[in-house]
């Protein structure tokens, strides 16, 4: 139970972290354009230009698109209005009068991410406009969700594909710098009975002072709320709130790439954790039955014919 209060507090939110989800001013729609990227569907029109008029294609893992008479063109990581001015440019080669219009048919690269007591989790298509509640109420909390505690968490980009840690600054004079990692920034932790000793201008170890601790605390608590670029924006909501009392001032605009994620309530994380209690032991179990079971079949293949079989 102490692991599962620690838990729900883990998902609680400040006003610090709470801002990183906000827009200013709030808006109905998304602040960033759309991108194009693979696999989403575009269609483009023309009435100038007829071979590329009523064109519906799927971006391919490459980024381009293969179309008549223009061939292959680029069109990742562009908004619809970039890439109806390359169409154009390359129509000009063709055709003295150009026009492209392009729309984005299926949105299938840019997804909201859903786990947890839910009856659809998995992938959603984001469409700019998904706020909590339209996300929630698409895949069905169940019974044994707690919907009081609902995390909704946002990475720091980049968030597609993965990306590595800044690499650490290296320190010019080996003895200007403490034997031991001394912060942890993506935390803010700083492991105190780790740092013993620095070295001095002799080269010998010296003792840290009670006020180099206390500053070197203090560094580390200071790039911990900066951020890293590594670590992630959490947000508790509480469904019940929206529901029964229709305060919606946490029905934030959800970004792609965020993760939406419903807890088991306490006495449903008790169950999940009696299963894996109960997983444990069924392998041990069956190992006893099994024999039983086969005694049970040489007793009746030995009365087969009789009048009646010995249980």
């Amino acid at each position: 139970m102490a692991l599962l209060c620690a838990g729900a507090m883990g998902c609680g939110t400040n006003a610090a972290r709470l801002k990183a989800f906000l827009q200013e001013p709030r808006s109905p729609i998304s602040g960033t354009e759309y991108r194009v990227l693979p696999p989403d569907i575009i269609l483009i029109n023309s009435i100038r230009v007829p071979d590329i008029n009523n064109f519906k294609t799927q971006v391919r893992p490459d980024g381009k698109i293969n179309l008549p008479l223009l061939g292959e063109v680029t069109v990742a990581g562009n908004t619809p209005r970039e890439i109806e001015a390359v169409l154009m440019a390359k129509s000009r080669e063709f055709y003295e009068e150009v026009d492209a219009t392009v729309q984005v048919a299926e949105f299938r690269s840019q997804k909201i991410y859903v786990f947890g007591q839910v009856t659809r989790p998995g992938p959603l298509p984001w469409t700019g406009t998904d706020t909590v509640i339209d996300v929630l109420a698409q895949v069905q909390p169940m019974p044994t969700a707690w919907p009081e505690r609902i995390c909704v968490v946002r990475g720091k980009t980049p968030i597609r594909g993965g990306y590595l840690p800044p690499p650490k600054k290296k320190v010019k004079d080996e003895k200007d710098a403490p034997d031991e990692e001394v912060a942890t920034p993506s935390t803010g932790e700083f492991p105190v009975a780790q740092v013993k000793a620095k070295r001095g201008e002799d080269g010998k170890e010296k003792p840290l002072t009670v006020e180099e601790v206390t500053k070197m605390a203090a560094e580390a608590a200071k790039a911990a709320e900066a951020g890293d670029g590594s670590d992630a924006h959490v947000m508790k909501v509480n469904m019940m709130h929206m529901v029964e009392k229709g305060d919606f001032s946490q029905n934030v605009l959800l970004k792609a790439g965020d993760v939406v994620y419903v807890p088991p309530n306490p006495l449903a994380a008790f169950g999940l954790a009696m299963q894996q209690v109960l997983l444990g032991i069924q392998p041990a179990a069956s190992t006893i039955q099994v024999p039983a079971s086969a005694a049970y079949t040489v007793k009746s293949v030995q009365n087969f014919g009789g009048s009646k079989q010995i249980p």
